[in-house]
């Protein structure tokens, strides 16, 4: 029993492994910040306001472009970000 359920514990650590590798990756090329969904499951259970947007969905995206902005006017000066 011990010799099936190994190699399943290692594919599973592997899986989580690449999930979490390959949102960094993702994270680092993007560099948009990680957000929920307003409108998800909080307003389901009742929850009337979002806490991640301030029930504004499109203040994250401003936040985001806000800082790639910054990120080209750096370039720009010749400093790293």
């Amino acid at each position: 029993m011990l010799s099936q359920l190994l190699p399943m514990l290692a594919i599973t650590f592997t899986v989580f492994i690449l999930f979490f590798v390959f949102m960094g990756i993702g994270y680092m090329v993007k560099k948009k910040p990680l957000k929920g969904s307003c409108g998800g499951v909080a307003k389901l259970m009742g929850d009337e306001h979002c806490s991640f947007c301030g029930d504004d969905p499109n203040k994250c995206d401003s936040i985001a472009t806000e800082q790639q902005e910054n990120a080209l006017k750096a370039a720009n000066l010749g400093k790293s970000v």
